[in-house]
């Protein structure tokens, strides 16, 4: 996909307070112009869906590999 716009996509794993991790992830897009405009009004609400899903997985994965921590 070609944007044009300024896209980031920040994810942060850390030790958490009580053992376990803490999982923070952030997306920003802000677009230029009418066209990023429009773009971001139809794929907005798919979103969601998406990156709930990676949300997800990733705390899928981390479950099944919780016991493999380097010391």
């Amino acid at each position: 996909m070609q944007v044009h716009e300024t896209v980031r996509h920040r994810i942060r794993v850390a030790d958490g307070e009580r053992g376990g991790s803490t999982y923070r992830q952030r997306a920003v897009f802000v677009p230029k112009g009418l066209a990023g405009h429009l773009y971001w009004a139809v794929v907005w609400p798919f979103h969601g869906v998406v990156f709930g899903g990676m949300v997800r997985n990733i705390a899928n994965e981390a479950e099944l590999h919780k016991n493999f921590r380097k010391s």
